[in-house]
Formats: C-alpha cells, structure tokens, sequence
C-alpha cells in the first residue's frame, strides 16, 4: 500500500503549486523534489489560477499571510476545484490572530479542500474550539497521547465530517480520518520539532502524494505521513556528534530523496482504528 503510493509519485512526477510561507518555502520546494514530485512557488494573485491549472496539486499555507498573497490563494483555490484538482490547506497558527482565523474561514467557505494538514491546536481552531494559542506550536495541553487517543480519535473523524475533507493532524501521534476510517500513525522523533518546517514540508510532501494516487487519497495521506516520520528516524540514526536541527534538517530530506518502498514498509508504524 505505502510502496504503491511513493512509486506513484516517482512515476507521475506531479507539479505541484505551492503558496507557502517565506520561512520554509526552499525547504518545501527541496522536499518535493526529494520525494519526485516537481514544485512551483507562485503567489502573486495575476498569475496565481494559471499556474494552478498546470499543476496535478495546490498545497495552500497560512504561515505568513498576507493581502495579496490570501488573494492569490483564493484564485488558485478557485481554478484547482474547477480542474479537480487536488487542493490541501495548512492553516499554519490559525489561533494565533484574528486576521488568520478569518482568512482561513473565507478560505473554507468558499473552496473544497482534499485535505487538511494541521498540528491538533490548529483543527480545533478550524472547528470553532477556542483556541490561547502562542504561535504556530500545538499546545501542550491539546498534544495527542497514548492516553487521550480515544478522545482525539473521535474529534478527529467528527472535525473530517465537519470541514467535509480528510484531516491530517500530526504531531507526536499523527491521526488521519475521512470521518469513518482513521489510522494512527507512530515513529518519527520529538528532535523533529527542533526543524523549521517540517509541517510544511510534509504538507508539500503529501499535496503530492494524494495528486499522484487520487483514487486513494486517505492512504496517499497516510503514506505521505509515514514517509516523514520513516526520514525523521533514518536523518536521527545518521546525525553525527558535532550535528545540530541544520544538518537535521538536511538530512530529513536527503532520507525521503533516498528512501525505497521497501524501507518504507518496513519501518513504518501505522494502524486502522
């Protein structure tokens, strides 16, 4: 299942248009090609639906929004749903202000999204679930654990059905529903969170993924999470001594440039509930 889906981005090599935040797009660009997908950063609202519409996917970040570039994301998102498209939305520190929760909230009532990619702080934020947030971290009191996973299993189905996509909340344990099946997947490492970025970028890496198997978008999901989580644990097991979250983070993506499926199936540690 997972090997079928990483082949299929090899093969197919998607295109996929991002309009993410200044901070990490070299890093998302660097893991798409990484995993064999093509990227194109473009977020001025002129040219934004003309691109959308050569790409296999649309991968929508709210880390640094803006005037224009919240335009540009409505114009792309319009033309990706015309196409059908595959559009995924990361709304990066929603609960962090005002302006990004009503640009997230114009962004879901006017455009479908395939998938939406957030730590757990971030969907509930998305569902109407107050939110004290401090930045764009989940907070701790909101992190999902072994004890609460029954909890955050059913809010996670029940945010799927609400905001009508597959959710992807991701974190220590990541949990992926479209509000009937979820998979809870485990692995990766905590240093993860040391990288700026690697919410991006996996928000990148599984745009791909679902352009690439559209016919099974839940498991392209899983998979595509399952591959950051595997790169996590090969880019730790490689660090040398004198290495800090820089050369983590390079090496994060080198895993995912050289992983195999074989690898994948291997080391991945996921389940159905």
């Amino acid at each position: 299942m997972l090997r079928e889906c990483m082949e299929n981005v090899r093969k197919t090599t998607p295109l996929i248009h991002c309009i993410t935040n200044y901070v990490t797009a070299g890093d998302v660009a660097n893991m798409l090609l990484a995993c064999g997908a093509k990227p194109i950063m473009a977020d001025e609202p002129k040219e934004a639906a003309e691109i959308t519409s050569c790409a296999a996917g649309l991968n929508i970040n709210l880390g640094t929004p803006g005037e224009r570039t919240i335009a540009a994301m409505h114009a792309a998102g319009r033309r990706a749903n015309e196409r059908g498209h595959v559009l995924l939305f990361d709304p990066v520190g929603v609960g962090a202000s005002k302006f990004r929760r009503e640009a997230a909230d114009g962004l879901l009532a006017e455009l479908h999204f395939d998938v939406i990619r957030g730590n757990i702080s971030e969907i509930k934020a998305l569902c109407g679930l107050k939110q004290k947030a401090s930045g764009v971290d989940a907070l701790a009191a909101d992190a999902v654990t072994e004890e609460n996973l029954s909890e955050a299993l059913a809010f996670v189905r029940t945010a799927a059905e609400q905001l009508h996509s597959i959710v992807a909340v991701t974190g220590g344990i990541d949990l992926i529903s479209d509000g009937s099946r979820c998979y809870v997947i485990r692995g990766g490492r905590a240093e993860m969170s040391r990288v700026t970025g690697t919410g991006c970028q996996l928000s990148g890496l599984m745009t791909a993924f679902v352009a690439s198997n559209p016919q099974n978008a839940l498991t392209a999901a899983v998979a595509a999470a399952c591959v950051m989580k595997t790169a996590g644990e090969i880019a730790w097991a490689n660090l040398k001594e004198e290495e800090g979250n820089a050369a983590y983070r390079n090496r994060i993506i080198d895993a995912v440039y050289r992983m195999d499926g074989g690898t994948l199936e291997r080391m991945a540690k996921y389940e159905v509930r």
